[in-house]
Protein backbone atom coordinates (compact mmCIF):
# COMPACT_ATOMS: atom_id res chain seq x y z
CA UNK A 1 0.00 0.00 0.00
CA UNK A 2 1.35 3.57 -0.64
CA UNK A 3 1.33 5.86 1.45
CA UNK A 4 2.49 8.92 -0.10
CA UNK A 5 4.92 10.00 -2.82
CA UNK A 6 7.51 12.63 -3.57
CA UNK A 7 9.43 13.97 -6.52
CA UNK A 8 12.38 16.15 -7.23
CA UNK A 9 14.37 17.21 -4.59
CA UNK A 10 11.58 16.22 -1.85
CA UNK A 11 12.30 12.31 -3.26
CA UNK A 12 16.00 13.02 -3.40
CA UNK A 13 16.50 14.40 -0.07
CA UNK A 14 14.63 11.37 1.65
CA UNK A 15 16.96 8.86 -0.69
CA UNK A 16 19.77 10.43 0.74
CA UNK A 17 18.43 10.31 4.78
CA UNK A 18 17.26 6.64 3.72
CA UNK A 19 21.14 5.90 2.64
CA UNK A 20 22.38 7.21 5.60
CA UNK A 21 19.87 5.12 7.64
CA UNK A 22 20.61 1.68 6.19
CA UNK A 23 24.23 2.14 6.39
CA UNK A 24 24.28 3.39 9.34
CA UNK A 25 21.98 0.54 10.35
CA UNK A 26 24.54 -2.18 8.78
CA UNK A 27 27.65 -0.41 10.57
CA UNK A 28 25.73 -0.48 14.02
CA UNK A 29 25.06 -4.22 13.90
CA UNK A 30 28.28 -4.87 12.60
CA UNK A 31 29.95 -3.03 15.59
CA UNK A 32 28.62 -5.46 18.00
CA UNK A 33 30.43 -8.33 16.70
CA UNK A 34 34.09 -9.40 17.53
CA UNK A 35 36.12 -9.45 14.73
CA UNK A 36 38.10 -12.80 14.51
CA UNK A 37 35.19 -14.55 15.20
CA UNK A 38 32.92 -12.44 12.41
CA UNK A 39 34.97 -13.35 10.07
CA UNK A 40 34.97 -16.86 10.56
CA UNK A 41 32.06 -17.62 10.61
CA UNK A 42 31.58 -15.47 7.52
CA UNK A 43 34.47 -16.69 5.71
CA UNK A 44 32.80 -20.63 6.38
CA UNK A 45 29.23 -19.67 5.39
CA UNK A 46 29.84 -18.31 2.68
CA UNK A 47 32.09 -21.22 1.40
CA UNK A 48 28.94 -23.43 1.95
CA UNK A 49 26.59 -20.42 0.08
CA UNK A 50 28.79 -20.90 -2.56
CA UNK A 51 28.75 -24.54 -2.78
CA UNK A 52 25.18 -24.59 -2.51
CA UNK A 53 24.99 -22.21 -5.58
CA UNK A 54 27.11 -24.81 -7.66
CA UNK A 55 25.90 -28.14 -6.15
CA UNK A 56 23.01 -29.10 -8.46
CA UNK A 57 25.51 -28.42 -11.41
CA UNK A 58 28.12 -30.63 -10.11
CA UNK A 59 25.65 -33.92 -9.09
CA UNK A 60 25.75 -36.64 -11.75
CA UNK A 61 22.72 -38.35 -9.98
CA UNK A 62 19.40 -37.16 -11.12
CA UNK A 63 17.54 -38.15 -8.11
CA UNK A 64 20.05 -36.64 -5.64
CA UNK A 65 19.66 -33.28 -7.71
CA UNK A 66 15.79 -33.58 -7.84
CA UNK A 67 15.31 -34.49 -3.53
CA UNK A 68 18.01 -31.32 -3.06
CA UNK A 69 16.61 -28.58 -5.49
CA UNK A 70 12.79 -29.60 -4.14
CA UNK A 71 13.62 -29.79 -0.55
CA UNK A 72 10.85 -27.43 1.19
CA UNK A 73 12.77 -24.48 3.79
CA UNK A 74 9.16 -23.83 4.57
CA UNK A 75 9.24 -26.10 7.77
CA UNK A 76 12.01 -25.84 10.62
CA UNK A 77 11.88 -29.42 11.58
CA UNK A 78 14.08 -31.72 9.50
CA UNK A 79 12.30 -33.66 7.17
CA UNK A 80 13.54 -37.24 6.28
CA UNK A 81 14.08 -35.76 2.83
CA UNK A 82 16.54 -33.43 4.28
CA UNK A 83 18.42 -36.32 5.89
CA UNK A 84 17.99 -38.67 2.83
CA UNK A 85 19.97 -35.69 1.08
CA UNK A 86 22.48 -35.25 3.65
CA UNK A 87 23.14 -38.51 3.89
CA UNK A 88 23.95 -38.96 -0.20
CA UNK A 89 26.13 -35.74 -0.10
CA UNK A 90 28.43 -37.18 3.20
CA UNK A 91 28.98 -40.01 1.01
CA UNK A 92 29.82 -38.11 -2.00
CA UNK A 93 31.76 -34.88 -0.60
CA UNK A 94 32.50 -35.64 2.74
CA UNK A 95 30.66 -35.32 6.52
CA UNK A 96 31.96 -31.75 6.84
CA UNK A 97 30.64 -31.54 3.49
CA UNK A 98 27.65 -32.54 4.60
CA UNK A 99 27.56 -30.88 7.74
CA UNK A 100 27.82 -27.58 6.04
CA UNK A 101 25.41 -28.04 3.81
CA UNK A 102 23.60 -29.13 7.25
CA UNK A 103 23.52 -25.87 9.18
CA UNK A 104 23.17 -23.52 5.96
CA UNK A 105 19.94 -25.23 5.47
CA UNK A 106 18.59 -25.17 8.86
CA UNK A 107 19.49 -21.63 9.22
CA UNK A 108 17.99 -20.66 5.60
CA UNK A 109 14.84 -22.35 6.85
CA UNK A 110 14.60 -20.52 10.24
CA UNK A 111 15.41 -17.05 8.14
CA UNK A 112 12.45 -17.99 5.90
CA UNK A 113 10.10 -18.24 8.29
CA UNK A 114 11.43 -14.97 10.20
CA UNK A 115 10.94 -13.36 6.78
CA UNK A 116 7.65 -14.83 6.65
CA UNK A 117 6.53 -13.52 10.38
CA UNK A 118 7.81 -9.82 9.01
CA UNK A 119 6.41 -9.80 6.36
CA UNK A 120 9.41 -9.41 3.56
CA UNK A 121 7.98 -10.91 0.57
CA UNK A 122 10.80 -11.34 -1.83
CA UNK A 123 13.25 -13.04 0.92
CA UNK A 124 10.19 -15.07 1.93
CA UNK A 125 9.42 -16.61 -1.08
CA UNK A 126 12.99 -16.70 -2.33
CA UNK A 127 13.68 -19.04 0.03
CA UNK A 128 10.44 -21.63 -0.30
CA UNK A 129 12.88 -24.24 -1.85
CA UNK A 130 16.29 -24.92 -2.29
CA UNK A 131 15.97 -24.32 -6.01
CA UNK A 132 14.49 -20.91 -5.59
CA UNK A 133 17.16 -20.53 -2.32
CA UNK A 134 19.63 -20.79 -5.35
CA UNK A 135 18.92 -18.04 -7.18
CA UNK A 136 18.07 -15.99 -4.30
CA UNK A 137 21.61 -16.28 -2.37
CA UNK A 138 22.84 -15.54 -6.60
CA UNK A 139 21.47 -12.16 -6.50
CA UNK A 140 22.57 -11.08 -3.18
CA UNK A 141 26.36 -12.68 -3.57
CA UNK A 142 27.69 -9.00 -3.96
CA UNK A 143 26.36 -7.76 -0.56
CA UNK A 144 27.31 -10.86 1.29
CA UNK A 145 31.01 -10.29 -0.01
CA UNK A 146 30.45 -6.08 0.80
CA UNK A 147 29.52 -7.21 4.90
CA UNK A 148 32.43 -9.56 4.48
CA UNK A 149 35.18 -6.59 3.39
CA UNK A 150 33.21 -4.43 6.25
CA UNK A 151 34.26 -6.83 8.90
CA UNK A 152 37.95 -6.75 7.66
CA UNK A 153 37.98 -3.12 7.59
CA UNK A 154 37.17 -2.47 11.17
CA UNK A 155 33.37 -2.82 11.28
CA UNK A 156 33.29 -4.78 13.88
CA UNK A 157 35.13 -3.91 17.24
CA UNK A 158 32.56 -5.49 19.88
CA UNK A 159 32.36 -8.72 22.14
CA UNK A 160 29.90 -10.75 20.70
CA UNK A 161 31.00 -13.52 19.20
CA UNK A 162 29.46 -14.86 16.14
CA UNK A 163 29.24 -18.48 15.14
CA UNK A 164 28.54 -20.44 11.69
CA UNK A 165 25.62 -21.61 13.96
CA UNK A 166 23.86 -18.46 13.15
CA UNK A 167 25.74 -16.17 10.86
CA UNK A 168 22.87 -16.33 8.53
CA UNK A 169 20.36 -14.77 11.40
CA UNK A 170 22.96 -11.57 12.31
CA UNK A 171 24.11 -10.56 8.65
CA UNK A 172 20.71 -11.80 6.30
CA UNK A 173 18.81 -9.60 7.55
CA UNK A 174 21.92 -6.63 6.73
CA UNK A 175 21.75 -7.91 3.37
CA UNK A 176 17.97 -8.20 2.65
CA UNK A 177 16.84 -4.81 4.61
CA UNK A 178 19.51 -2.73 4.21
CA UNK A 179 22.04 -3.91 1.73
CA UNK A 180 19.02 -4.27 -1.22
CA UNK A 181 17.37 -1.27 -0.15
CA UNK A 182 20.72 0.53 -0.47
CA UNK A 183 21.48 -0.73 -4.36
CA UNK A 184 17.65 0.17 -4.92
CA UNK A 185 18.32 3.50 -2.95
CA UNK A 186 21.67 4.26 -5.42
CA UNK A 187 19.76 3.77 -8.51
CA UNK A 188 16.70 5.64 -7.50
CA UNK A 189 19.52 8.67 -6.53
CA UNK A 190 20.55 8.75 -10.42
CA UNK A 191 17.25 8.23 -11.74
CA UNK A 192 16.18 11.07 -9.34
CA UNK A 193 18.21 13.45 -11.44
CA UNK A 194 18.09 12.00 -15.15
CA UNK A 195 14.23 12.46 -15.49
CA UNK A 196 12.25 15.68 -14.82
CA UNK A 197 8.78 13.17 -13.63
CA UNK A 198 10.67 10.68 -11.17
CA UNK A 199 8.46 10.03 -8.57
CA UNK A 200 9.48 8.07 -5.29
CA UNK A 201 6.55 6.20 -3.92
CA UNK A 202 6.96 5.73 -0.04
CA UNK A 203 4.80 2.86 1.42
CA UNK A 204 5.24 0.14 4.18
CA UNK A 205 7.02 -2.28 2.59
CA UNK A 206 9.59 0.24 1.39
CA UNK A 207 10.46 2.30 -1.64
CA UNK A 208 9.38 2.18 -5.66
CA UNK A 209 10.31 4.13 -7.89
CA UNK A 210 8.43 5.40 -10.78
CA UNK A 211 11.70 4.33 -13.37
CA UNK A 212 13.65 1.63 -13.13
CA UNK A 213 17.05 0.44 -13.90
CA UNK A 214 19.04 -3.13 -14.42
CA UNK A 215 23.08 -2.94 -14.78
CA UNK A 216 22.79 -6.76 -14.59
CA UNK A 217 23.14 -9.62 -17.37
CA UNK A 218 21.77 -13.34 -16.25
CA UNK A 219 22.48 -15.04 -13.69
CA UNK A 220 22.41 -11.65 -11.68
CA UNK A 221 25.98 -10.76 -13.63
CA UNK A 222 26.91 -7.81 -14.68
CA UNK A 223 27.84 -6.72 -18.21
CA UNK A 224 30.96 -7.24 -19.70
CA UNK A 225 32.15 -6.71 -23.74
CA UNK A 226 33.25 -10.27 -23.82
CA UNK A 227 31.91 -12.66 -21.14
CA UNK A 228 33.77 -16.12 -21.25
CA UNK A 229 30.55 -17.84 -21.56
CA UNK A 230 30.80 -16.35 -25.46
CA UNK A 231 34.94 -18.02 -25.81
CA UNK A 232 34.24 -21.46 -25.43
CA UNK A 233 35.29 -22.53 -29.01
CA UNK A 234 38.66 -21.17 -27.81
CA UNK A 235 39.10 -23.53 -24.81
CA UNK A 236 41.23 -26.49 -25.03
CA UNK A 237 41.24 -30.50 -23.56
CA UNK A 238 44.79 -30.71 -23.01
CA UNK A 239 46.78 -28.96 -19.85
CA UNK A 240 43.70 -28.91 -17.53
CA UNK A 241 44.20 -30.58 -14.52
CA UNK A 242 41.86 -33.01 -12.95
CA UNK A 243 39.76 -31.75 -10.52
CA UNK A 244 38.91 -33.41 -6.89
CA UNK A 245 35.59 -35.64 -7.59
CA UNK A 246 34.93 -34.94 -3.79
CA UNK A 247 34.77 -31.39 -4.15
CA UNK A 248 33.08 -28.58 -5.49
CA UNK A 249 35.60 -26.04 -5.57
CA UNK A 250 39.29 -26.97 -5.58
CA UNK A 251 42.81 -25.51 -6.31
CA UNK A 252 43.29 -27.32 -8.93
CA UNK A 253 39.55 -25.93 -10.20
CA UNK A 254 40.99 -22.11 -9.69
CA UNK A 255 44.57 -23.28 -11.41
CA UNK A 256 41.92 -24.37 -14.19
CA UNK A 257 39.91 -20.79 -14.11
CA UNK A 258 43.54 -19.39 -15.00
CA UNK A 259 44.26 -21.15 -17.23
CA UNK A 260 40.93 -20.99 -19.29
CA UNK A 261 41.25 -17.23 -18.96
CA UNK A 262 44.33 -17.14 -20.65
CA UNK A 263 43.35 -19.52 -23.48
CA UNK A 264 39.60 -17.76 -24.11
CA UNK A 265 41.65 -14.32 -24.70
CA UNK A 266 44.90 -15.29 -25.95
CA UNK A 267 43.44 -13.72 -29.45
CA UNK A 268 43.78 -10.21 -27.52
CA UNK A 269 47.33 -10.90 -26.35
CA UNK A 270 46.17 -10.62 -22.48
CA UNK A 271 49.01 -12.51 -21.47
CA UNK A 272 51.23 -9.40 -22.74
CA UNK A 273 49.39 -7.22 -19.80
CA UNK A 274 49.48 -6.99 -16.15
CA UNK A 275 47.34 -9.99 -15.91
CA UNK A 276 50.11 -11.78 -16.59
CA UNK A 277 51.92 -11.46 -13.62
CA UNK A 278 48.77 -11.40 -11.42
CA UNK A 279 47.78 -14.65 -12.79
CA UNK A 280 51.49 -15.86 -12.17
CA UNK A 281 50.85 -14.63 -8.38
CA UNK A 282 47.43 -16.25 -8.05
CA UNK A 283 48.57 -19.32 -9.44
CA UNK A 284 51.64 -19.74 -7.00
CA UNK A 285 49.35 -18.82 -3.81
CA UNK A 286 46.75 -21.64 -5.36
CA UNK A 287 49.17 -24.05 -4.01
CA UNK A 288 49.59 -22.54 -0.72
CA UNK A 289 45.49 -23.12 -0.07
CA UNK A 290 44.88 -25.40 2.70
CA UNK A 291 41.38 -27.87 3.11
CA UNK A 292 41.52 -27.14 -0.36
CA UNK A 293 39.61 -23.99 -0.21
CA UNK A 294 41.43 -21.32 2.22
CA UNK A 295 44.52 -19.04 1.86
CA UNK A 296 45.85 -17.29 4.53
CA UNK A 297 48.74 -15.08 4.09
CA UNK A 298 50.65 -12.21 5.67
CA UNK A 299 50.96 -8.58 4.02
CA UNK A 300 54.97 -9.03 3.49
CA UNK A 301 54.44 -12.34 2.08
CA UNK A 302 52.03 -10.48 -0.36
CA UNK A 303 54.50 -8.26 -0.72
CA UNK A 304 57.08 -10.62 -1.78
CA UNK A 305 55.19 -12.20 -4.10
CA UNK A 306 54.11 -8.99 -6.35
CA UNK A 307 57.58 -8.06 -6.54
CA UNK A 308 58.31 -11.50 -7.71
CA UNK A 309 55.83 -11.57 -10.44
CA UNK A 310 56.13 -7.63 -11.32
CA UNK A 311 52.84 -6.78 -9.86
CA UNK A 312 52.72 -2.71 -9.66
CA UNK A 313 52.22 -0.91 -6.25
CA UNK A 314 48.66 -0.44 -7.71
CA UNK A 315 48.00 -3.30 -9.01
CA UNK A 316 49.30 -4.80 -5.13
CA UNK A 317 46.55 -2.63 -3.35
CA UNK A 318 43.61 -4.32 -5.28
CA UNK A 319 44.58 -7.39 -3.26
CA UNK A 320 42.68 -5.91 -0.52
CA UNK A 321 40.36 -3.60 0.63
CA UNK A 322 40.93 -0.44 2.11
CA UNK A 323 37.36 1.31 2.09
CA UNK A 324 35.25 2.14 4.81
CA UNK A 325 31.66 1.97 3.14
CA UNK A 326 29.40 -0.15 2.53
CA UNK A 327 29.28 1.58 -0.93
CA UNK A 328 32.96 0.85 -1.44
CA UNK A 329 32.55 -2.73 -0.29
CA UNK A 330 30.06 -3.28 -2.68
CA UNK A 331 31.80 -2.19 -5.96
CA UNK A 332 36.12 -3.83 -4.54
CA UNK A 333 37.16 -7.10 -6.01
CA UNK A 334 39.33 -7.53 -3.58
CA UNK A 335 40.41 -11.42 -2.71
CA UNK A 336 41.74 -10.72 0.30
CA UNK A 337 40.17 -9.57 3.93
CA UNK A 338 42.17 -8.70 7.10
CA UNK A 339 41.41 -10.47 9.92
CA UNK A 340 44.10 -9.97 12.62
CA UNK A 341 47.50 -9.94 11.53
CA UNK A 342 46.44 -11.91 8.39
CA UNK A 343 44.92 -11.80 5.25
CA UNK A 344 42.58 -14.50 4.09
CA UNK A 345 41.06 -15.48 0.72
CA UNK A 346 39.46 -18.26 -1.12
CA UNK A 347 39.83 -20.30 -4.18
CA UNK A 348 36.02 -18.45 -5.15
CA UNK A 349 37.40 -14.85 -4.19
CA UNK A 350 40.48 -15.12 -5.73
CA UNK A 351 38.47 -16.50 -9.13
CA UNK A 352 36.16 -13.78 -9.16
CA UNK A 353 39.52 -11.14 -8.23
CA UNK A 354 40.94 -12.33 -11.49
CA UNK A 355 38.42 -12.90 -13.59
CA UNK A 356 37.80 -9.05 -13.15
CA UNK A 357 41.19 -8.02 -13.31
CA UNK A 358 41.38 -9.65 -16.64
CA UNK A 359 38.54 -7.20 -17.58
CA UNK A 360 40.62 -4.00 -15.98
CA UNK A 361 43.53 -5.11 -18.60
CA UNK A 362 41.80 -5.70 -21.82
CA UNK A 363 39.30 -3.08 -21.52
CA UNK A 364 42.16 -0.97 -22.51
CA UNK A 365 43.62 -2.59 -25.57
CA UNK A 366 41.88 -1.13 -28.58
CA UNK A 367 42.21 -4.39 -30.23
CA UNK A 368 40.15 -6.01 -27.59
CA UNK A 369 37.38 -3.16 -27.74
CA UNK A 370 37.16 -3.73 -31.70
CA UNK A 371 37.27 -7.26 -31.99
CA UNK A 372 34.80 -7.25 -29.17
CA UNK A 373 32.42 -5.11 -31.35
CA UNK A 374 32.48 -8.02 -33.92
CA UNK A 375 31.45 -10.82 -30.93
CA UNK A 376 29.32 -8.65 -29.76
CA UNK A 377 26.97 -8.13 -33.27
CA UNK A 378 27.22 -12.14 -34.03
CA UNK A 379 25.54 -12.66 -30.15
CA UNK A 380 22.96 -10.50 -31.71
CA UNK A 381 22.77 -12.07 -35.23
CA UNK A 382 22.59 -15.93 -33.22
CA UNK A 383 19.82 -14.24 -30.44
CA UNK A 384 17.65 -12.92 -33.60
CA UNK A 385 17.87 -16.47 -35.43
CA UNK A 386 16.34 -17.68 -32.65
CA UNK A 387 13.47 -15.61 -32.51
CA UNK A 388 12.40 -16.38 -35.93
CA UNK A 389 14.45 -13.61 -37.86
CA UNK A 390 16.46 -13.89 -40.79
CA UNK A 391 19.51 -12.30 -40.49
CA UNK A 392 20.68 -10.80 -43.97
CA UNK A 393 24.38 -11.21 -45.42
CA UNK A 394 24.84 -6.94 -45.55
CA UNK A 395 27.33 -5.16 -44.54
CA UNK A 396 27.37 -2.48 -46.83
CA UNK A 397 25.68 -0.91 -49.35
CA UNK A 398 26.92 1.81 -51.56
CA UNK A 399 29.64 2.38 -49.17
CA UNK A 400 27.52 2.96 -46.21
CA UNK A 401 27.89 0.31 -43.29
CA UNK A 402 25.41 -1.57 -41.49
CA UNK A 403 26.04 -3.66 -38.22
CA UNK A 404 22.81 -6.31 -38.08
CA UNK A 405 19.99 -6.23 -40.70
CA UNK A 406 17.37 -9.21 -40.06
CA UNK A 407 14.00 -9.22 -41.67
CA UNK A 408 10.86 -11.00 -40.67
CA UNK A 409 7.03 -10.93 -42.08
CA UNK A 410 7.95 -8.24 -44.27
CA UNK A 411 9.68 -6.17 -42.27
CA UNK A 412 13.19 -5.06 -41.90
CA UNK A 413 15.19 -4.30 -38.79
CA UNK A 414 18.07 -2.34 -38.91
CA UNK A 415 19.76 -2.81 -35.68
CA UNK A 416 22.91 -1.11 -35.04
CA UNK A 417 25.33 -2.72 -32.18
CA UNK A 418 26.82 -0.13 -29.35
CA UNK A 419 29.72 -1.53 -27.34
CA UNK A 420 30.01 1.96 -25.18
CA UNK A 421 31.35 1.11 -22.04
CA UNK A 422 29.46 2.52 -18.89
CA UNK A 423 31.23 1.45 -15.79
CA UNK A 424 28.42 -0.42 -13.32
CA UNK A 425 30.30 1.29 -10.31
CA UNK A 426 30.18 4.58 -11.39
CA UNK A 427 26.19 4.79 -10.68
CA UNK A 428 27.50 4.19 -6.82
CA UNK A 429 30.82 5.52 -6.47
CA UNK A 430 30.76 8.43 -9.27
CA UNK A 431 26.70 9.24 -9.84
CA UNK A 432 27.38 12.77 -11.90
CA UNK A 433 30.04 10.57 -14.03
CA UNK A 434 27.53 8.35 -14.73
CA UNK A 435 24.94 10.96 -15.08
CA UNK A 436 26.85 12.38 -17.61
CA UNK A 437 28.03 9.65 -19.44
CA UNK A 438 23.71 8.35 -19.47
CA UNK A 439 23.10 11.66 -21.08
CA UNK A 440 25.52 11.89 -23.69
CA UNK A 441 25.17 7.87 -25.14
CA UNK A 442 21.41 8.86 -24.99
CA UNK A 443 21.93 11.22 -27.32
CA UNK A 444 24.55 9.99 -29.52
CA UNK A 445 22.00 6.54 -30.06
CA UNK A 446 19.00 8.96 -30.88
CA UNK A 447 21.00 10.42 -33.11
CA UNK A 448 21.92 7.30 -34.72
CA UNK A 449 18.80 6.19 -35.00
CA UNK A 450 17.55 9.67 -36.72
CA UNK A 451 20.60 9.07 -38.98
CA UNK A 452 19.38 5.21 -40.09
CA UNK A 453 15.94 6.93 -40.93
CA UNK A 454 17.74 8.81 -43.57
CA UNK A 455 19.23 5.86 -45.18
CA UNK A 456 16.62 3.13 -45.12
CA UNK A 457 15.83 3.86 -48.94
CA UNK A 458 19.15 2.07 -49.03
CA UNK A 459 17.30 -0.78 -47.55
CA UNK A 460 14.26 -0.99 -48.70
CA UNK A 461 15.21 -0.79 -52.47
CA UNK A 462 18.16 -3.58 -51.73
CA UNK A 463 15.90 -5.81 -49.88
CA UNK A 464 12.68 -5.37 -51.46
CA UNK A 465 10.82 -4.27 -48.66
CA UNK A 466 8.63 -1.48 -47.74
CA UNK A 467 8.97 -0.66 -44.39
CA UNK A 468 12.24 -0.37 -42.02
CA UNK A 469 12.24 0.00 -38.13
CA UNK A 470 15.60 1.13 -36.80
CA UNK A 471 16.62 -0.10 -33.65
CA UNK A 472 19.85 0.40 -31.08
CA UNK A 473 21.31 -2.50 -29.09
CA UNK A 474 23.90 -1.41 -26.49
CA UNK A 475 26.20 -3.91 -24.27
CA UNK A 476 26.43 -1.59 -21.44
CA UNK A 477 22.74 -0.67 -20.39
CA UNK A 478 21.73 3.04 -20.37
CA UNK A 479 18.65 5.01 -18.81
CA UNK A 480 16.02 5.70 -21.23
CA UNK A 481 12.50 5.85 -21.85
CA UNK A 482 13.09 5.15 -25.38
CA UNK A 483 11.76 1.51 -26.36
CA UNK A 484 14.03 1.52 -29.71
CA UNK A 485 17.13 1.45 -27.34
CA UNK A 486 17.54 -1.98 -26.02
CA UNK A 487 20.12 -3.60 -23.42
CA UNK A 488 21.32 -7.06 -24.84
CA UNK A 489 20.71 -7.93 -21.65
CA UNK A 490 17.38 -7.88 -23.10
CA UNK A 491 17.83 -9.02 -26.57
CA UNK A 492 15.96 -12.29 -25.79
CA UNK A 493 12.74 -10.12 -25.76
CA UNK A 494 13.56 -8.26 -28.97
CA UNK A 495 10.55 -9.92 -30.70
CA UNK A 496 8.00 -8.36 -28.24
CA UNK A 497 10.11 -5.15 -28.38
CA UNK A 498 9.26 -5.01 -32.27
CA UNK A 499 6.06 -6.17 -31.80
CA UNK A 500 5.23 -3.04 -29.92
CA UNK A 501 7.10 -0.62 -32.09
CA UNK A 502 5.01 -1.86 -35.35
CA UNK A 503 1.73 -1.82 -33.19
CA UNK A 504 2.55 1.85 -32.35
CA UNK A 505 3.73 2.74 -35.73
CA UNK A 506 0.49 1.17 -37.33
CA UNK A 507 -1.84 3.41 -34.79
CA UNK A 508 0.22 6.60 -35.37
CA UNK A 509 0.01 5.84 -39.82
Amino acid sequence: MIEHSLAGQDALDLIEDQLNQHTNGILNVLATLEPQAAIDAWLETLRAIEELINLPSELDDDVLERELVGLTLTKANISSRLKFVLHHLSYLYGADFAQRQAKLLIQLSAMQQSFAMHGILPAMLGLSTVRQAIGYLQSRRRHFVGLLYLMGSGACRGHVAMTTSDALTWILPQAEVSGTTITGLLQQRVLGKLFDDFTLYVGLKGFTASHQYSNLDELFLEAERVPITERTSYFQSQKIENVPPDRVFSSSELRNNITLMEWAFDEFELQNTAFSGMAALVRELSYLVQDDFWITVTSAELDVLSERYGVSTAHRQLLTFSGTTFVSSLNSYAPFVRNGNQFQSSVTLLSRFLYNFKNVCLYRKRRFQIRSGFIFEQRIKDELTKQGFTVQPITRINRKEFDVIATRDGVCYNVQCKNNLVDPSWLDLDPKRFIRTNRTLERYYERAIVKERSREDLLKNHLGLERVEPFVVTRFPIVTNNTRILPLARIRKFSAAAKAVLKAGSVNR
